[in-house]
């Protein structure tokens, strides 16, 4: 029988990690997501993520209920910068992401294997080396919370329901106008809805504000001196050169 010394196993462990920097720098490690990981890789990060989740989840302060008003807001959100990569109800996720490394989850089938806490956790803070990104800003732990009523909603809901939810009323454009422009209107619209009044009673109302103070709310929101990652992202793809022409 083989036997190895304490003095042998100990220089190997010293020099292993010089031989995996030496197999890195030379490049031995595929780092293309088209040949996807190693079964034990794949396994172990897996299990490194939820892990994570778990243990940093016992420290968020869960609220007795869920935020169900503020569904609305979350769901357009959802539609505008959640929906490609996760898929959404009568929307499957884009080919392109299926070819990532991992997979962005469908959610309609995995929400369920999360905690409120768990859920809220990931949806705050991404997730590292996925692709999943942190809520746009660490200020709002509201509109997080809104985040994780919707999608404790989400694998029981229609198509018919989530569109009305994310899209709602649609503006007639003009004959062939399919520009920027539309577009920033229309993520207006459904949220706040065609009036103004707003479309739910977490949503605020414009309709009566004043030209230069939606100017200045839009200049805040894209430029993060007023927090809101669901306001940041319709005012940063819109562009303050449409910004005098939302606000009218």
């Amino acid at each position: 029988m083989m036997h190895i010394s304490w003095k042998k196993l100990a220089i190997a462990l010293a020099i292993l990690p010089f031989v995996v920097v030496l197999a890195a720098w030379i490049g031995f490690f595929n780092v293309g997501a088209s040949s996807g990981h190693w079964k034990i890789t794949e396994w172990f990060l897996h299990f490194a993520m939820r892990s994570a989740v778990r243990t940093y989840a016992l420290a968020v302060d869960v609220p007795e209920t869920l935020p169900r008003h503020a569904i609305q807001p979350a769901a357009g959100h959802f539609a505008r910068g959640c929906a490609i990569c996760h898929g959404a109800p009568g929307e499957p996720r884009s080919p392109v992401v299926t070819r990532m490394l991992p997979q962005p989850p469908d959610l309609a089938g995995s929400v369920g294997e999360w905690t409120d806490a768990q859920l809220f956790r990931i949806v705050k803070h991404g997730v590292r080396f996925t692709g999943m990104p942190a809520w746009p800003t660490q200020e709002r732990d509201d509109e997080v919370w809104a985040m994780v009523a919707f999608l404790r909603e989400l694998p029981s809901m229609d198509e018919a329901t989530y569109r009305d939810l994310a899209v709602g009323e649609t503006l007639a454009s003009p004959e062939g106008d399919a520009g920027p422009l539309p577009q920033a209107l229309a993520d207006c619209v459904r949220c706040h809805g065609g009036n103004g009044r707003g479309r739910g009673p977490a949503i605020p109302v414009l309709a009566g504000q004043s030209e230069a103070y939606l100017l200045e709310s839009l200049r805040a929101y894209a430029e993060g001196s007023r927090a809101s990652g669901m306001m940041s992202l319709p005012a940063i793809e819109a562009g303050p050169q449409f910004w005098p022409d939302l606000a009218r």
